[in-house]
């Protein structure tokens, strides 16, 4: 247990208007090598917990002035203290009293005398308790980010497929394998192949003068132009030849190589003689 203690310590706020007994708890508890704080009435038991909020607080209920009730319901209503966790100790064992306890916002209950092995169990059972909220919390603060942050990419990458789809010309995302990762509806509208059908397929499927032998020897040149227009062929679904200019960009993502090409039908365009 002091190994596990080590790795954590725990800050705790004792609350007690009887010094031997704090005395006595305090040294139970550094001994264990929690932080301790101690204060011997409910005023001030407040202030250090607004100042300086603690991991757990140990909270005699019979306290002139202000019970330990009464301080529990003013830590549950702030919001600064509200998770706090709050073990009751007292001379009181009657039932009626400890159901009181947990109804103002205890989450347990310790009898004098104290027992050491049960204030060591009682403490750090509710600070594990404590610490896996924390953990989940965290955990809960994360998640929504993670969803809020995914559901700008998607609506990112929705408004990029609205926009691309309108483009007149056809465009294409290309990996150095020479497989078709992305197209745009003008691409399909050319060539006659649905979206689907085109994502299974590779340059080489579409354009003659691109063969895989080709594409693996000039895709280091394209890669290392960065930029590159040129004309080609490509071929549609019913077997018709187009003619077509290809701007090509090199571009990077994740460590990744994509060639994107934008493709215009230039058939009807007259071929400039050489």
């Amino acid at each position: 247990m002091n190994n596990h203690l080590q790795s954590f310590k725990a800050n705790i706020l004792v609350v007690d208007d009887t010094p031997d007994n704090l005395r006595l708890l305090s040294a139970m508890l550094t001994q264990m090598g929690y932080e301790i704080r101690r204060v011997i009435n409910g005023q001030t038991a407040l202030k250090t917990a607004q100042a300086a909020p603690p991991d757990l607080i140990l909270l005699d209920i019979m306290m002139p002035e202000m019970n330990g009730y009464e301080v529990c319901q003013h830590l549950k209503a702030s919001e600064k203290t509200c998770d706090i966790p709050v073990i009751f100790i007292s001379a009181l064992d009657e039932v009626l009293d400890k159901v009181k306890a947990f109804a103002v916002g205890g989450v347990d209950y310790i009898t004098k005398p104290f027992s050491e092995e049960e204030v060591f169990a009682r403490v750090e059972n509710n600070l594990t308790i404590r610490r896996l909220q924390k953990q989940l919390t965290e955990q809960n603060i994360r998640l929504q980010k993670e969803i809020c942050d995914r559901q700008k990419a998607e609506l990112a990458l929705r408004l990029s497929q609205f926009y691309l789809d309108r483009f007149k010309d056809s465009i294409f995302f290309i990996n150095s394998d020479a497989q078709i990762v992305y197209v745009n509806e003008a691409a399909c509208q050319t060539l006659g192949y649905s979206r689907e059908q085109l994502l299974t397929m590779t340059v080489h499927n579409i354009d003659p003068n691109f063969s895989a032998v080709t594409w693996c020897l000039q895709w280091e040149e394209l890669k290392h132009k960065g930029a590159f227009t040129f004309e080609s062929i490509h071929q549609t679904q019913d077997g018709r030849d187009i003619r077509v200019e290809i701007n090509l960009n090199y571009l990077e993502l994740n460590g990744q190589g994509y060639h994107c090409a934008s493709v215009r039908n230039i058939t009807t365009r007259p071929q400039q003689n050489n």
